[in-house]
């Protein structure tokens, strides 16, 4: 069975992989406190993926579990709709760091693994939780009126 054989370049030591997890708990923590805005990528899925694509699917599962609480318990997120993308994300960038370690090291692969679980989430809250307070908020964050937002000039006043 070699495809089941630990290929020494690619795969983190427990120690390692503990030390990983450590650094994307405290890093989804910092996020949430000192960021968490609303924009096109959510932070909590790009701490998930990228642990992920750099610690394997252990790594982003246990992250994945925290992001996901942290967005439920402090947001009031839907909790099907959250656990759903994180578990996705974390997993596929487990399994690109498994089998397809190279990849996994392009930071467009990254880019697009993140923009794809964000619109899942999206897509997830739209269909089963359409009047939260989740969906309206991005439905709001996605209206033109909010991209105006950032290039308004204001006027002097008279």
């Amino acid at each position: 069975m070699s495809g089941f054989r630990r290929p020494a370049r690619s795969w983190l030591s427990r120690r390692d992989q503990g030390t990983a997890l450590l650094v994307f708990l405290v890093l989804g923590l910092v996020e949430e406190v000192a960021v968490s805005g609303a924009g096109l990528l959510n932070e909590r899925i790009v701490a998930v993926c990228a642990a992920g694509l750099v610690a394997g699917p252990w790594v982003a599962l246990a992250v994945g579990v925290f992001a996901t609480w942290l967005a439920v318990a402090l947001h009031g997120l839907p909790l099907g709709s959250i656990a759903t993308s994180m578990l996705c994300g974390g997993l596929l960038g487990g399994l690109l760091y498994r089998w397809r370690p190279k990849l996994a090291q392009h930071p467009l692969t990254g880019f697009f693994l993140t923009l794809g679980v964000t619109l899942l989430r999206d897509g997830l809250i739209f269909f089963f939780a359409p009047h939260s307070h989740a969906a309206l908020q991005r439905i709001g964050s996605l209206s033109p009126r909010a991209g105006y937002r950032c290039i308004e000039v204001p006027t002097p006043a008279t």
